[in-house]
């Protein structure tokens, strides 16, 4: 069974705000909000409370030939599953990932059950929750 049941609805994204508070992604963070997968945002909420510092979403859900467009073609992307249970982080809008932040987040997302992460070449980090579908126990970095 996947991680998420289901993608976010309108009424989720203002319910999760009232909930979370100032630990709340805004649904503006996603290109596609309406395809991220609901269990997946409740998780991402309490890794970012648990992790204590800002995390600001540089990609969520991708159209399949968007992500083949960017990624040069990696197939199977937990990006593009239709409910999306994966997320990248990164510096963007002034706000810099740095290396204390971006060790804080992993093991915030450790500590809370993830064992899928990536580190881009541009020191972004990827978080999903796809163990069910993927191969799971991996901490990969891309090189090239």
């Amino acid at each position: 069974m996947s991680f998420s049941t289901r993608t976010m609805t309108a009424q989720d994204w203002i319910d999760l705000a009232t909930k979370f508070g100032r630990a709340y992604f805004a649904p503006s963070e996603f290109k596609n909000p309406e395809r991220m997968g609901y269990e997946f945002m409740l998780w991402l909420f309490e890794v970012r409370i648990e992790a204590g510092v800002p995390m600001v979403s540089t990609s969520g859900y991708r159209d399949p030939w968007y992500n083949k467009f960017i990624v040069k073609g990696a197939k199977n992307s937990a990006h593009t599953d239709l409910v999306c249970d994966a997320s990248d982080f990164g510096s963007k809008g002034g706000y810099v990932l740095t290396n204390e932040y971006r060790f804080h987040i992993v093991r915030a997302a450790i500590k809370l059950g993830c064992v899928r992460i990536g580190i881009y070449k541009n020191g972004s980090l990827h978080l999903d929750r796809t163990e069910d579908r993927r191969p799971a126990n991996r901490l990969w970095t891309v090189v090239k």
